[in-house]
Parts: C-alpha cells; structure tokens; sequence
C-alpha cells in the first residue's frame, strides 16, 4: 500500500492523476490526463498494487466541446430536411 501510495504521489507530480478517490467498500475513481491510450496503459500496468485490482478505463471528453459540435451537426442536418 505504500508503495502504491508514493507511486500516486509520483502520478500527481507528473500531472498525469488529477483526482483521486475512495468509494465505500473498498474501490478507488481516479481521474487522469493521458496523451493517448498506450501511456495509459502503461500507467495503469506501473501501478504497485495493480495485480490485485480490476480496473475500467473510460475516456472523457469536454462535455462543452462535444456539444458545440452536436448542435451544430443538428443545425446542419436541420438544414438537409428543410430542403
């Protein structure tokens, strides 16, 4: 467990684990920045504890990036059906 911990702190310093959290009964959320999907995996594969974890991996977007890009795909497709 302590390696695990100085190895988040090493995460943390790295800028690479934003946040991170407990969830009753034992699991863990973590929150990362990753430049694609290999460094994460290799990062996760780096983890001390992480033989004896199960882990699901879900990239985030920018919730308003993606919707400026949904509203416009809307307006345009609203377009196509006036025509």
């Amino acid at each position: 467990m302590e390696a695990t911990v100085a190895w988040m702190d090493g995460q943390k310093k790295a800028g690479k684990l934003l946040e991170a959290y407990s969830i009753p009964g034992g699991s863990v959320a973590v929150i990362c920045e990753h430049p694609d999907a290999d460094d994460a995996a290799q990062t996760i594969a780096s983890i001390p504890i992480g033989a004896f974890m199960d882990n699901e991996v879900y990239a985030l977007a920018d919730l308003d990036a993606v919707m400026k890009v949904e509203i416009e795909n809307l307006k345009q497709a609203e377009q196509l059906m006036k025509k």
